[in-house]
C-alpha cells in the first residue's frame, strides 16, 4: 500500500462542517445574555456651595436673603470634628471601635434649627478613612437636613 496516496486522498476530501458550529452559537449566545447581570452605578450627585447668594441687590434684606453657612466636618481616625459659625462643637470621639453617629446627627440638627436655610456641609475625611465610613456620614448629614455634600481632600 502506498502511503502518499493514502495521505493525498484523506486531506484532500475533508471539509469543515459549520453547522454544528453555528448551532453551538445560536443556543450559547442568547443563553449568555439572558444570565448576564449588568452593573449598576449608584451615583451620588453633590455639589459646592453657591455663592450667588451673596450677589443678591441691595434692595432686599437680610432676612429674606437666605444666608451662606459653609459647614465643616473632618473625618479622623478618633471621631468627627465639626465646624459651623457661631457653634463651637468639641470632638466627638469613638465610642470603643464605633463612631458616633448619634452626636453627630444632633450637632447638625442644632445647625439646621438655627439655620434653617442652610444646606450645604463640607467633608473632610483622612487618608485612612474606610469609604464605607464615608458614605455614612453622607447618609446622616442628608438626614439631618443637608443634601448638598463636598468632599474635601
Amino acid at each position: 500500500m502506498n502511503l502518499k496516496a493514502v495521505v493525498r486522498k484523506r486531506t484532500g476530501g475533508d471539509d469543515l462542517q459549520m453547522t454544528p458550529i453555528m448551532n453551538v452559537f445560536l443556543i450559547l449566545v442568547p443563553f449568555l445574555l439572558l444570565t448576564a447581570s449588568f452593573v449598576k452605578i449608584a451615583i451620588l450627585e453633590m455639589s459646592l456651595p453657591s455663592l450667588s447668594q451673596q450677589a443678591a441687590p441691595q434692595s432686599v434684606t437680610q432676612e429674606q436673603q437666605k444666608q451662606l453657612v459653609l459647614n465643616m466636618l473632618a473625618i479622623r481616625q478618633s471621631g468627627f470634628e465639626l465646624k459651623s459659625p457661631t457653634f463651637n462643637f468639641p470632638f466627638i470621639a469613638k465610642k470603643g471601635e464605633q463612631y458616633d453617629f448619634e452626636q453627630l446627627q444632633a450637632n447638625l440638627r442644632q445647625i439646621k434649627g438655627k439655620f434653617p436655610d442652610a444646606e450645604d456641609v463640607v467633608i473632610q475625611p483622612e487618608d485612612a478613612i474606610k469609604y464605607d465610613i464615608m458614605i455614612k456620614v453622607m447618609d446622616h448629614c442628608r438626614e439631618s437636613g443637608f443634601p448638598n455634600i463636598s468632599i474635601s481632600g
